[in-house]
């Protein structure tokens, strides 16, 4: 368990003088330098951490690493979203600030959302607390939470996605920060839960404040819709399988809701492989060789052989 004052001086309302932006990249479009832009205007200092994109992804981000308020860090290699997320808290706490804000590349985000972060910061009124913004999803258009009655701020949650999430900086370091192990995938998921079992209560606001997209976008009638998922690659689909049965079963007994929930996550996923995606082999072969690696604790990055046999 955290000690009780692992939060000392986080009183202070989260704003742009105490609180960074950490971003992770790998092979960004050509349009993030514009979505950086607009993170730049609310944050101080921008952490960029780049999993060894490749090619012209890489030139576009060197072009731009002589811009003001921006840190960069370059990997050698893909380590993972984990790894690079500790990197760049890391960093913010060698930089000496409170809070950060992570983000995915493709998040573009609305003017207000520091501000209305700090908002519900200060209603919650506790010192315990992950926040998470409220989104737009650019393929379901529509907001990821509605408001339950006018003026609601935010809602309680268990988990919250990476995007948009403010972390207190030196409590994430103390908690152990994100499991590097799962590479990518339910690393946000289970740092949350984590942070459950210490005290935190996870909350997300009410107010859309970014536009975010999960996986591809997919067509399927209104009658199956409820096993649509969201089209990864098989990779993707290894990692979602083994990542989430490896969560489900860690915390089934202190969330055993959240866990049961996320057998059904995985059930429906592998019946949109079967009925609405392509590449079905390859993603099923994938999708059941993470379920089995989850059983035998088998964690880290896929190998060489295993990518090649889902290609």
């Amino acid at each position: 368990m955290l000690h009780e004052n692992a939060l000392s001086g986080t009183d202070v309302l989260p704003n742009a003088g105490n609180a960074c932006a950490i971003v992770v990249t790998y092979n960004p479009d050509a349009q993030f330098d514009e979505r950086l832009a607009l993170l730049k205007v609310q944050f101080s200092l921008v952490i960029i951490v780049d999993n060894a994109s490749t090619s012209a992804s890489a030139e576009n981000l060197k072009k731009l690493v002589p811009l003001a308020g921006t840190q960069w860090l370059f990997n050698d290699s893909n380590r993972g979203i984990a790894t690079a997320l500790n990197q760049g808290v890391a960093c913010a706490g060698d930089k000496g600030f409170k809070w950060a804000v992570t983000f995915d590349q493709d998040t573009l985000v609305a003017p207000d959302l520091l501000a209305t972060l700090a908002q519900v910061y200060a209603a919650a009124a506790e010192e315990k607390v992950l926040l998470g913004g409220n989104y737009e999803d650019v393929h379901k258009h529509r907001n990821f939470v509605e408001a339950q009655y006018p003026g609601q701020l935010f809602q309680e949650r268990k988990t919250l996605i990476t995007s948009g999430m403010l972390i207190p900086v030196a409590a994430t370091i103390e908690l152990g920060g994100f499991r590097e192990d799962y590479f990518i995938d339910s690393v946000d998921h289970e740092f949350c839960l984590r942070a459950r079992a210490n005290g935190y209560r996870i909350l997300i606001s009410c107010r859309p404040v970014m536009r975010h997209s999960i996986g591809s976008k997919m067509d399927a009638s209104r009658h199956f819709s409820r096993f649509a998922s969201f089209n990864h690659s098989p990779t993707r689909k290894y990692f979602i399988a083994r990542n989430t049965l490896t969560t489900a079963r860690l915390y089934f007994f202190r969330e055993p809701l959240w866990s049961m929930r996320q057998g059904w996550r995985l059930a429906s996923d592998f019946a949109s492989i079967l009925l609405f995606e392509k590449n079905k082999l390859k993603k099923a072969k994938a999708f059941l060789s993470g379920l089995c690696h989850a059983v035998l604790g088998r964690m880290g990055p896929v190998t060489d052989v295993q990518a090649s046999n889902w290609k």
